[in-house]
C-alpha cells in the first residue's frame, strides 16, 4: 500500500524473501546450506475493498503458492519474458537469537559476540526481526537509487498504513492517507506556485473578444494551413448554429471524431458557443475502446 501510493499505481510487486525449508522435506531442519529464495508478491488493489479484507487475500493468495515456493528467481524471469519483475523487497528475520544465546555453552565452547554487516541489491529492502519481545521494522537502501529522505517518507507512509489497520480495518482502501501534513502541503500548495486570479469568461467569449481585438493574427495553426482570429471565431459561429438548429443546447454532450485537425479546434469552439459540452474522440483509437 505504501508503495501503491507513493508511485501512483494499483498494482504493484516486491520481492518476499522466502526459508526454501519446507517441512514436508525430510531432515530438512538439520541440513547445512543457504536455502532462502526471493520471490516476486503482486498486490492488485481493489480501492472499494476494505483494508482488512485486503490484506486477508493477500495472505490467502500467498498461502496458496507455498508449494511453489522452490521456483528459483531465474527461472520466473524467464517465464514471465524479462528480468524486471521489483525491485523493492522484504524479508522477515526470524532467526532464534535472544538475549540469553551469548551465555550458553555447549561442550565448553561459548558464543563471546556477534556482529553483522549487511547491504542489499534492491533500490529499498524491508527487513522486519524481532527484539526484546517487540516487532522491528528497518529499511535498507542503495542511497545511489532512492535517496534517504525518500526512504524515510516511504518509512512515514508504511507506519500510517499500520496505524490505519489497527484503528480502522473496514476503511476502505480508497480512504486510506499516508500523506503527512508536510507533503500534503508540499503537493497541494508549494509546486502550484503563485496563486493566479483568472477571469470567469468563457473560453468561447475570450475567443471572440480577441477577434475584435486582433482579426488577422494567426489564432491556430496545423501544419502548412492557419486561421486566423477572425476567421475561426466566423467557422465557429457558423457550426454553431448548424448545431443550434439541430438542437443542441446547454447540458447536451457532442461527440467529435476528428484527428487533430483546424477542423477540430473549430468543432470544440462551436459546440461551446452552444452551451454544451464537447467529447473529443481520437478515431486513431482502437474500436474496442
Amino acid at each position: 500500500l505504501a508503495l501503491a501510493q507513493a508511485t501512483g499505481r494499483d498494482d504493484v510487486v516486491f520481492g518476499a524473501t522466502v526459508s526454501g525449508r519446507p517441512p514436508e522435506l525430510p531432515g530438512v531442519e538439520s541440513m547445512i546450506g543457504l536455502f532462502i529464495n526471493t520471490l516476486p508478491v503482486r498486490a492488485r488493489l481493489d480501492h472499494a475493498e476494505p483494508l482488512g479484507d485486503l490484506f486477508r487475500r493477500l495472505q490467502a493468495e500467498q498461502a496458496r503458492l507455498l508449494d511453489h515456493q522452490w521456483a528459483g528467481l531465474a527461472d520466473i524471469q524467464r517465464w514471465a519474458g524479462h528480468g524486471e519483475l521489483f525491485d523493492t523487497a522484504m524479508v522477515f528475520q526470524n532467526y532464534p537469537v535472544s538475549a540469553d544465546t551469548t551465555s550458553r555453552q555447549l561442550d565448553g565452547l561459548r558464543v563471546a559476540g556477534y556482529d553483522a554487516v549487511e547491504s542489499t541489491d534492491f533500490a529499498v529492502n524491508l527487513v522486519a526481526h524481532t527484539r526484546d519481545d517487540a516487532l522491528r521494522l528497518r529499511l535498507d537502501h542503495r542511497a545511489d537509487t532512492c535517496p534517504g529522505d525518500l526512504v524515510r517518507s516511504l518509512a512515514d507512509r508504511m507506519l500510517r498504513v499500520l496505524e490505519a489497520l489497527v484503528t480502522d480495518s473496514d476503511i476502505p482502501v480508497a480512504r486510506l492517507d499516508t500523506l503527512d501534513p508536510a507533503e500534503r502541503e508540499r503537493v497541494l500548495v508549494e509546486w502550484n506556485g503563485a496563486r493566479t486570479e483568472l477571469p470567469g469568461t468563457p473560453l468561447h467569449e475570450l475567443i471572440t473578444e480577441q477577434a475584435h481585438r486582433t482579426p488577422d493574427t494567426i489564432a491556430v495553426a496545423c501544419g502548412d494551413t492557419s486561421l486566423t482570429y477572425a476567421e475561426l471565431d466566423a467557422r465557429a459561429n457558423q457550426l454553431a448554429r448548424h448545431l443550434l438548429e439541430q438542437g443542441v443546447g446547454a447540458e447536451d454532450f457532442v461527440a467529435i471524431t476528428l484527428p487533430k485537425s483546424l477542423d477540430a479546434i473549430t468543432s470544440m469552439l462551436a459546440v461551446l458557443k452552444t452551451g454544451a459540452a464537447y467529447l473529443p474522440i481520437d478515431p486513431d483509437y482502437p474500436t474496442e475502446r
